[in-house]
């Protein structure tokens, strides 16, 4: 990373550092993929992505930059404007996302790969077969076959299983489970899709329930929950709808929209007519503009 990032957010820390005093000193991470903010506020946050020109999600280059939040700004439910708000909300989640389906891109690459050793005459190596059972694990794909029927069979599963989300989705269902990021959920442990964890007494308590059975997941950042939801879509049985339409795509070599699997979304959440609902966060934010654009490299932020 060039020194002209590094003197900008030494700039920055030194602007705005009396406004996050009370919570602790504004921190970045610079790594490969892209720079990693934390311990912000709105007027911080703002003020990046305008020297990165991303002052809206909608871009005619079609590339986001790298720019990825740990945590929503500590002042985020302060902003008065719905709009100004909603809008921010998107711009924070949009780089989040993509990385979320690089990293599933890059799992799915190394499926084929082992899909193509498995069709090869000296067959699988003891790590590639661990490898597969570990995504097994991962997926929830069993089976009780043995052998290369095995494989061919977890193989097989996991194709439909290991793929990207379509980010316009993904961004909506947030927008839905987090009220706009402002739920208490959000600010207490970044729980996004408020996952439920059941039996324990660790993590956040419902608010206004007598259920005591379960907590809200707390999550380390932002990026960790998008993660674990991501993969909730990827294997849960109530999303297998979704995952049959996304196949069905891929087959007719069509490119992954949310409009377009946003209708199989009709299970999975307590809210009422969910997949509506989505559709209308969707269609209102015009978000396919998102399914076509993809992250850009860091050293987009160089120039």
């Amino acid at each position: 990373m060039k020194i002209k990032v590094l003197k900008f957010f030494a700039l920055l820390f030194l602007l705005f550092a009396f406004d996050a005093k009370a919570n602790g000193e504004f921190r970045f991470e610079v790594q490969p993929e892209g720079i990693y903010i934390d311990n912000v506020n709105v007027a911080v946050l703002k003020k990046i992505f305008a020297d990165y020109n991303y002052t809206e999600f909608v871009r005619e280059s079609k590339k986001i930059p790298p720019l990825m939040l740990q945590s929503m700004p500590f002042d985020f439910n302060d902003i008065k404007s719905k709009d100004e708000r909603n809008k921010l909300f998107i711009q924070i989640m949009t780089p989040l996302v993509m990385k979320v389906n690089e990293d599933i891109t890059i799992e799915r690459k190394k499926l084929f790969d082992l899909k193509s050793a498995n069709t090869k005459k000296e067959g699988l190596s003891e790590q590639q077969k661990k490898e597969i059972e570990d995504l097994a694990v991962k997926y929830d794909v069993f089976t009780k076959m043995k052998g290369k029927e095995r494989y061919d069979i977890i193989l097989e599963e996991l194709t439909e299983k290991i793929d990207i989300i379509p980010a316009s989705l993904l961004i909506a269902i947030a927008v839905a489970e987090s009220n706009w990021g402002t739920a208490r959920e959000v600010k207490e442990g970044n729980a996004l899709f408020k996952e439920k964890e059941w039996f324990t007494d660790k993590g956040i308590k419902p608010a206004k329930e007598d259920d005591d059975s379960y907590r809200i997941k707390v999550y380390p950042n932002l990026l960790s929950a998008i993660e674990d939801y991501a993969l909730k879509l990827n294997k849960d049985i109530n999303f297998s709808y979704f995952r049959v339409s996304r196949k069905f795509l891929r087959i007719h070599n069509q490119v992954l929209k949310g409009r377009v699997t946003v209708h199989n979304m009709v299970t999975g959440s307590p809210l009422e007519n969910y997949a509506g609902l989505l559709n209308y966060i969707l269609t209102f934010y015009d978000l396919v503009n998102i399914d076509e654009s993809q992250l850009d490299s860091i050293s987009s932020l160089e120039k």
